[in-house]
């Protein structure tokens, strides 16, 4: 599969299956720019019947001036399955750009089976964000997109599971849901609900550890989906901080009418 990365949007292509069965994990060896490591992705999968796969890395390309990275990769089946899964995703390095982490994607699940798959994927990019001292809120904005295709002018179907279909995470915990599923067809594209967002406490804080996803879903036997997604947030003061700050500027204003 081919990718176009951009720091704002990414944009799937087709998927050819033959490039994905060459090996059993594959990831891009992309070094970040000199004086900087890149921070850490890690993507598991785990698909109903077969052990669980992961891959980590900090090999991100940086993108100059933008404070992000890309990292491009994949999880291929084991002897005797059918599936692949492969990514592309840019996230921002919170050390360039304080406070506002955030996370796009593409991602192509296939699988080229005979049966209805079970897939779980997780996500995790490492995006640490010190919390102001008032211990700040989080105002989390998440959206999800794709296309569900029939690998051979078939009958496809795309189900979202047990929590959701993709649910968007701060330091391991779910803070918002995506959860379509597309009616058997032979060929869709579903859009995600893109208001499904979040403003609270930090979960598992003060501090933004990481930040990612799960998705969960059925595909059926020879189908193909391909998910953009985009999730990015914003520390803000706690409310009690921002009344007092509302409080302050009115103090000054009377004190300088004086």
């Amino acid at each position: 599969m081919t990718f176009a990365p951009s720091v704002s949007r990414l944009h799937a292509t087709t998927l050819p299956v033959a490039a994905l069965t060459a090996a059993a994990v594959t990831l891009c060896a992309r070094s970040a720019s000199a004086g900087y490591v890149s921070p850490q992705l890690t993507v598991g999968v785990t698909v109903a019947g077969d052990a669980p796969q992961s891959v980590t890395s900090t090999s991100g390309f940086q993108i100059p001036g933008s404070g992000a990275y890309v990292y491009d990769g994949s999880i291929v089946s084991p002897a005797g399955s059918s599936w692949y899964v492969n990514w592309n995703l840019t996230g921002t390095d919170t050390t360039q750009v304080p406070n506002s982490p955030s996370i796009t994607t593409n991602f192509a699940v296939g699988n080229t089976g005979d049966t209805t798959r079970v897939f779980q994927i997780q996500v995790s990019f490492a995006s640490p964000v010190q919390a102001p001292t008032d211990g700040g809120f989080l105002y989390w904005l998440t959206n999800l997109s794709g296309v569900l295709s029939s690998n051979q002018g078939g009958v496809a179907s795309l189900t979202g599971l047990t929590p959701s279909m993709l649910q968007g995470q701060i330091n391991g915990i779910g803070v918002s849901n995506n959860n379509p599923s597309v009616a058997s067809t032979t060929t869709a594209s579903f859009l995600g609900p893109s208001a499904s967002n979040y403003y609270g406490a930090i979960p598992n804080g003060p501090n933004v550890h990481t930040i990612g996803y799960l998705m969960t879903f059925s595909l059926s036997a020879h189908s193909t989906a391909v998910f953009n997604g985009s999730w990015y947030g914003t520390l803000v003061p706690a409310p009690g901080a921002v009344a007092l700050l509302g409080l302050a500027g009115l103090a000054g204003r009377g004190r300088r009418r004086r």
